[in-house]
């Protein structure tokens, strides 16, 4: 194997695939890349797998001899991101990758790559158009709610659910909700004959629903290779896995095959009590309460009337803290509710509307929070459980 490539070439198609490598792998060829050069086609593919994920990304370089090699995937990644922006050669002897650039030389060992396992090339002819604007924003409104306990595997992924009109994309940890749903984007009926792509419903008139429950890993790697340049992401549901062909890169993941929760049980749409604030002041205001605030539950509480917003704090170990929130919009009784700020920051950090609204009711009762106002055409929720008293 002989290739010669750009060293930011390079480095930019295998800056996040280092991620897909797990570090507490059973099997060892799993913290390598499969490396392959085609002096046909002069392109090469790389793999890294952790048997729930596998990732392979194909790109255009000099090869002059072709081949396959394993190399270990954190070595190569630092090696060619430390590499100075010229080209690269790199070429295989006996057991060791020969990497050069100017007059900088590494030899790495290498493994023995037919233990590398394989999946079967996937077939995207039946693969359904998805935008991947849209797929992107949905997973980052979507996607830091998850569980990561891993007692609980079908909350350590993301729910999603396509039906006839409309996308649905929701997490839980049981203690926080994240859900949005937005217009189904799948070639209308008709559109396939024009396209050549069939609509992911085989009978566009039946009210069908299609529910996976994808792990949040592999939409983390979606979200990192996110790239707005590239306009068209295609998408393969089989029974137990999902394949996912985006720009140079291909991605098989296995599903979670379990029943996603019914946690729409949860949402209370008549809530008496509201409150409009600034999203950026009532995100300082809970950080610098939050500066005291209990280390085991993270307590932190709202108290509301017509007049007063306030955020307090106590901790026997630290001491106390309030602050009088200015410029809101309230209306309902008097309340208050205690919760865990950083389950608020983190939905408050994925609202991207200036002002946001949180309904509350009793003590017990969950906050329900939403953008203000909406963005049009998508509807996206957020419940928070409060903690008791």
């Amino acid at each position: 194997m002989r290739i010669a490539i750009e060293q930011r070439e390079l480095a930019h198609h295998i800056q996040h695939l280092v991620g897909i490598v797990s570090g507490k792998t059973t099997s060892p060829i799993l913290t390598n890349y499969l490396i392959e050069a085609d002096a046909d086609k002069g392109e090469v593919k790389i793999t890294a797998s952790d048997l729930e994920i596998t990732v392979d990304v194909r790109f255009s370089a000099a090869v002059s001899e072709g081949g396959t090699i394993a190399v270990s995937a954190r070595h190569f990644n630092e090696i060619i991101a430390q590499m100075p922006p010229a080209v690269i050669d790199l070429w295989k002897t006996e057991d060791l990758l020969m990497i050069q650039c100017n007059k900088i030389d590494f030899k790495v060992l290498c493994a023995d790559h037919s233990l590398f396992p394989l999946l079967p090339q996937p077939q995207m002819e039946a693969a359904t158009r998805v935008n991947p604007e849209i797929f992107n924003r949905m997973i980052s409104k979507t996607a830091f709610a998850v569980s990561t306990d891993p007692n609980r595997a079908v909350l350590t992924g993301v729910c999603w659910k396509i039906m006839k009109k409309t996308n649905l994309m929701a997490a839980t940890d049981g203690r926080k909700v994240a859900e949005i749903i937005v217009p189904n984007t799948a070639p209308a009926e008709g559109e396939e004959g024009k396209n050549g792509e069939p609509n992911i419903f085989s009978d566009p008139d039946d009210e069908q629903v299609l529910e996976k429950v994808i792990p949040v890993k592999t939409l983390n790697f979606l979200q990192k290779i996110h790239d707005p340049s590239i306009k068209e992401m295609k998408v393969l549901m089989e029974r137990s896995k999902i394949v996912i062909a985006y720009g140079s890169f291909t991605i098989i993941s296995n599903i979670i095959d379990q029943k996603y929760p019914e946690y729409q049980k949860a949402f209370m749409a008549e809530l008496p009590n509201q409150v409009i604030v600034s999203r950026k002041r009532l995100l300082e205001s809970i950080r610098r309460v939050a500066l005291v605030a209990p280390e085991d539950n993270n307590r932190i509480r709202f108290q509301l009337n017509g007049d007063n917003f306030e955020i307090n704090t106590s901790n026997r170990d630290a001491g106390d803290a309030k602050e009088f929130v200015e410029e809101f919009q309230y209306s309902g009784a008097e309340t208050s509710v205690s919760f865990n700020h950083r389950f608020m920051v983190s939905i408050l950090d994925v609202i991207d509307t200036e002002k946001v609204c949180i309904k509350l009711g009793s003590p017990k009762e969950p906050l329900m929070i939403y953008n203000e106002p909406q963005p049009e055409n998508q509807k996206i929720t957020f419940l928070l459980m409060p903690l008791r008293s």
